[in-house]
């Protein structure tokens, strides 16, 4: 997700609160899927009162060592419910993402059964936002097992990923996700205010959309088929080799489409001054990044302009971008940061809980790097850098002055007290960590690291380890330490 910094309000909410190379081309995704998690879910939205009757039919591959007698999911939407509204966002910005006075969402299981037979619905976790399905019998290694689970949901009037505006709808994040099994454990991390709480293996998805006929839907995934019936209309979407998958419709859409590399690029835009320019940053997004890091694998990738609290938010094939933007260069620089994502998170995924620098701040610097290869914007390489620099110099020796101290470590969202510390430590300090390494191990060495850190590490989960060890084969030069000391806080920004 990207965040816009601007100081004076910062610091007054805060003290006072060339060729492809590298992944797997598209013809090797079918391969790629059959080993992986099936979601097959039905979804009937009624578009005019926000709420929805759905189904999602899991086919659960346990790709792990261990055996399983139950199988946790991701309940996101339950911290949009009434209680909840500190987990959604900062207190500072609660009017602008409830514009309208605060809203809360709905949602319900009404029924869970596993290999056909009813099971107990039970929940775990804060906010009961953690699904535990018990097992019949124990599920062993490279096993699958299909589970069912039927649920409604309304969505609350705000502007965010689950949520609606007085433009579009976003439904994202909203059915149950299977949570990440690692060493024989599930990670349950709770959703946070604080950026992308999100962590979620690769699975397949068959998606059915029906809803009313006169809104225009933007979706992750390839669109197999459509039909209307009367004042509705149903969808068919696939989408193999995916983290997720995200919805947003309108009935104010407008779309733009143009094809590069065997792409088709979707633009859904309602109020936009340059349309084509912004379709034209998404073409070169993919084509600059595709020959500097390795080839995008999917056949659609969709920019979506939306009703949203922050600059934007990434999902696979499709971004976020915020209507609220009102300046044409911040416009696009948001389109090049949420479509770097598709590589750092979307292919290469991370746990953003536990590291949200990791796919973060590398996507931040990317977008920097983006103005090196592309000219007609007014942002570069140089500038975009100093002004990182001279704002992080600035939000430091504020924090300072005030408070006495600041903690500048890398760490997990829910580990910053304001919304500030985590922006500034985790995106600013981040453009910088990587510029030091850029001019330390050079720009051949620096692409080349990435490009190996793509190969190496597509479609997977990595640890910092994994993206330390692909910069060290790169540039031969023993980088440990230099990644401790911007992570741990250690490193002096002069």
């Amino acid at each position: 997700m990207k965040k816009f910094i601007n100081l004076v309000l910062v610091f007054a909410l805060c003290l006072t609160s060339f060729a492809l190379v590298g992944c797997k081309k598209k013809d090797n995704l079918p391969d790629l899927s059959k080993s992986l998690t099936n979601y097959k879910i039905n979804l009937d939205f009624d578009a005019v009162n926000k709420q929805a009757k759905a189904n999602a039919s899991v086919e659960y591959k346990n790709n792990s060592n261990t055996a399983l007698n139950n199988i946790y999911f991701h309940l996101y939407p339950q911290f949009f419910k009434e209680g909840y509204t500190e987990y959604i966002v900062p207190s500072t910005k609660m009017n602008n993402a409830y514009p309208n006075g605060v809203s809360y969402a709905k949602f319900d299981i009404s029924r869970v059964q596993v290999g056909g037979a009813d099971v107990a619905i039970k929940y775990i976790g804060e906010a009961d936002a953690i699904l535990d399905v018990g097992l019949n019998k124990n599920l062993l290694p490279n096993s699958s097992i299909k589970i069912d689970i039927d649920f409604t949901f309304s969505l609350p009037n705000c502007y965010h990923r689950f949520g609606y505006g007085n433009n579009t709808i976003n439904i994202a994040n909203f059915y149950p996700v299977a949570c990440v099994l690692e060493d024989g454990q599930f990670n349950i991390s709770p959703y946070n205010a604080n950026g992308d709480p999100f962590y979620s293996d690769v699975a397949n998805y068959e998606v059915s959309l029906t809803t009313d006929a006169n809104y225009v839907v933007a979706s992750t995934g390839q669109k197999q088929e459509e039909n209307i019936n009367g004042n509705k209309k149903s969808y068919e979407y696939k989408a193999e080799v995916v983290r997720d998958f995200a919805i947003v419709l309108s009935n104010k859409f407008k779309v733009i489409t143009e094809n590069t590399n065997e792409v088709e690029i979707n633009y859904y835009y309602f109020d936009d001054a340059q349309v084509e320019r912004s379709l034209k940053t998404g073409v070169n997004c993919l084509n600059t990044f595709g020959n500097l890091f390795g080839a995008y694998p999917y056949k659609t990738f969709s920019i979506v302009q939306t009703d949203f609290i922050q600059g934007g938010m990434e999902y696979p094939n499709l971004v976020m971008i915020s209507s609220a933007i009102d300046n044409g260069e911040d416009y696009c620089n948001v389109i090049v940061h949420e479509t770097a994502h598709q590589w750092w998170y979307g292919v290469v995924g991370n746990d953003e809980f536990k590291y949200p620098w990791l796919d973060e701040a590398l996507t931040d610097y990317c977008t920097v790097l983006f103005y090196d290869y592309n000219e007609g914007y007014k942002l570069t390489h140089k500038g975009m850098i100093e002004i990182d620099r001279a704002n992080y110099r600035l939000f430091k020796t504020v924090y300072e002055d005030v408070l006495g101290t600041i903690d500048t470590s890398m760490r997990p969202v829910n580990e910053y007290d304001t919304e500030p510390e985590y922006t500034y430590c985790t995106y600013v300090k981040g453009v910088l960590m990587y510029e030091s390494l850029y001019t330390l191990i050079g720009q051949k060495n620096f692409i080349k690291g990435l490009k190996t850190y793509y190969q190496n590490n597509a479609f997977k989960n990595v640890t910092p380890t994994n993206l330390i060890t692909a910069f060290e084969e790169a540039s031969k030069m023993d980088l440990k330490q230099f990644f401790d000391s911007w992570i741990s806080g250690k490193v002096i920004i002069m």
